[in-house]
């Protein structure tokens, strides 16, 4: 599976660089006081490409129904270069897989259900399709947080916290795609919209003090979606491997 971390990081880190007087021009005041807005929405894209270490929730489902939403957790490690995806739905076990940089999906077979020696079995063609790491694709997902720049009528709340980080949160709404959008924009925002693309969508984003995206939320008629970042630079966990892990035994 293709690494989180991108050839961005560099221009990013520039970018903010020479831009934090624009984001945070006083030291007198809380950063959030005197940021601009726009500036910050800019500097989403960049700020995302540089994480490489993180824990990323995704939920989303009917807007009415918080019991039959989905959520996904991706846990990305880059030593090792890694990424645990679980999936969690209202109708089925939890699902957990493992993607080694480089190596085969390593699949948690928690209720013995391939009938391997080992709880963790060897091979992607087990996997569900889409797989829980295909359903948001980690490698594109700072030009995903790039389209919140174009943000119409970003207005900021009060200030809030988001797990233990201080956050601007800004409300605005996303324009509806013009009719004759190509393929590659549509694709882009499907993990925002799903297959209707027709409509506007209300979104907010939570910025931190580094222009980090550390939540986003979406809303549209029919279903909702939130991304909430966590454990940023702190992310690891172990990964099977020897005779931790064997080859499926049932089909």
């Amino acid at each position: 599976m293709e690494s989180p971390r991108s050839a961005l990081a560099l221009a990013g880190a520039l970018s903010l660089l020479l831009s934090g007087c624009t984001l945070f021009p006083s030291a007198d005041r809380p950063w959030y006081e005197e940021a601009d807005t726009q500036a910050l929405l800019d500097s989403l894209a960049d700020a995302t490409a540089l994480a490489d270490d993180y824990t990323l929730d995704v939920g989303f489902g009917p807007r009415s129904e918080e019991d039959a939403r989905t959520l996904l957790t991706y846990e990305v490690s880059s030593s090792p270069a890694a990424v645990r995806a679980t999936l969690r739905t209202p109708e089925g076990p939890e699902l957990v897989v493992v993607h080694p940089e480089g190596g085969q999906a390593l699949l948690h077979d928690s209720q013995d259900l391939l009938g391997a020696p080992t709880e963790w079995v060897r091979g992607d063609a087990l996997l569900p399709s889409p797989s829980p790491a295909e359903v948001l694709d980690l490698g594109s997902l700072a030009d995903l947080v790039g389209l919140l720049s174009g943000m119409e009528g970003a207005e900021p709340g009060p200030a809030e916290d988001v797990g233990n980080t201080g956050t601007l949160p800004l409300h605005g709404v996303l324009p509806a795609l013009a009719d004759g959008a190509g393929p590659g924009e549509r694709a882009a925002l499907a993990p925002l919209l799903g297959d209707d693309v027709s409509g506007h969508l209300d979104v907010s984003v939570w910025v931190d003090a580094e222009g980090f995206p550390v939540r986003m939320e979406s809303s549209g008629p029919v279903s909702s979606l939130w991304l909430e970042f966590s454990e940023r630079g702190g992310t690891s966990f172990h990964v099977p491997n020897g005779d931790e892990v064997s080859e499926p035994v049932r089909d």
